[in-house]
C-alpha cells in the first residue's frame, strides 16, 4: 500500500541530483554550469535576477573567470540573457513567449501519449501503468498533506514517464529543453486546490486514455491538459494583476 513515506523517499532521491562542485568527472566550468542551471530550475534565482559573478564564484568555490565561463555557456539555455555591458540575468519570458512554449509543449506531449496508447495497444505494458497510477497515488498524498516540494517532483516525473513511454529522443529531448524554459514560471499554475484538482484528474484521464490502447484518447486528453494548465497560469497572472497575494502563486508545480 502506497503511504505518505514513499513521497519523501522519492524527493530524496530527487535531492541526490544536486551537484557538489569538483566531485563530478566534467569541466570545473561545466560542473559550475550544472549548478546554476539547478538552481535556476530549483527557483533559487528568480526570473529577471542578475547573476552576480562574485558572489556565486564565492558560494561554490571557484575563480570568477570559471563562472564566467560557466554562465556564458548557459547563454544557448533559454535559461538567461546576456547583456552586454551588463552581464547575464535570468530570464524573464513574455507572455507571447509563455504561450509559444505552451503551444509546442502541447503539441509534443499529445504525440507522446498518443505513441504511449498505440504502443499499449500493441503490446501490454503493466509496468508502465502501474508506475503512472502509483505516481498519481503519490501526487493526491502530496497535495493533502500540502508537501509542495514532492508534488512538483512528483508531477514533473509523472510527464517524464510518459515522454520516455513514447520512445522518441528526438521528441524528448526537444521537449526537455521547453520545460526548462517553464521552469522559469511554471511555478505558479497549481496555487488553489481547486487547481490542484483538476490537474489531478486531466492525469487521470491521461493514464486511463493510454492504458485503453487508444491513440487519439490519449492525444486529446494531453491537449486539454495542457491547455487547461494555460488557462491556470494565464488566471494567476489576472490575480496577481488584482493585486491578490502572489506568495502562493511561486509554490505549487506543472500546470
Amino acid at each position: 500500500m502506497l503511504t505518505f513515506f514513499k513521497i519523501h523517499a522519492f524527493v530524496g532521491a530527487m535531492e541526490q541530483n544536486k551537484t557538489f562542485i569538483g566531485s563530478k568527472r566534467e569541466t570545473l566550468a561545466g560542473e559550475v554550469r550544472s549548478e546554476i542551471e539547478r538552481r535556476i530550475l530549483a527557483g533559487d534565482l528568480d526570473s529577471g535576477q542578475k547573476l552576480n559573478e562574485v558572489a556565486l564564484a564565492t558560494d561554490m568555490n571557484v575563480s570568477r573567470g570559471t563562472m564566467r565561463e560557466a554562465i556564458r555557456s548557459l547563454a544557448d539555455s533559454g535559461l538567461i540573457d546576456l547583456v552586454a555591458n551588463r552581464g547575464a540575468y535570468v530570464r524573464r519570458l513574455t507572455i507571447q513567449e509563455i504561450s509559444n512554449l505552451y503551444e509546442l509543449r502541447g503539441a509534443i506531449f499529445a504525440m507522446a501519449c498518443a505513441a504511449s496508447a498505440q504502443h499499449i495497444a500493441e503490446a501490454p505494458d503493466p509496468d508502465l501503468l502501474t508506475a503512472l497510477r502509483d505516481n498519481l497515488q503519490l501526487m493526491q498524498e502530496a497535495s493533502v498533506a500540502d508537501d509542495r516540494t514532492a508534488y512538483y517532483s512528483l508531477n514533473i516525473a509523472f510527464h517524464d514517464m510518459i515522454m520516455d513511454a513514447a520512445r522518441n529522443e528526438k521528441a524528448k529531448g526537444v521537449y526537455d529543453s521547453l520545460v526548462k524554459e517553464m521552469h522559469l514560471f511554471r511555478r505558479r499554475g497549481l496555487s488553489v486546490a481547486m487547481n490542484i484538482s483538476k490537474s489531478l484528474d486531466e492525469h487521470a484521464d491521461i493514464v486511463d486514455a493510454i492504458a485503453s490502447g487508444d491513440p487519439t484518447a490519449a492525444r486529446a486528453q494531453a491537449l486539454r491538459h495542457i491547455q487547461s494548465g494555460s488557462e491556470r497560469f494565464k488566471k494567476t497572472l489576472s490575480e496577481a494583476a488584482d493585486g491578490q497575494d502572489d506568495d502562493d502563486n511561486r509554490s505549487w508545480g506543472r500546470i
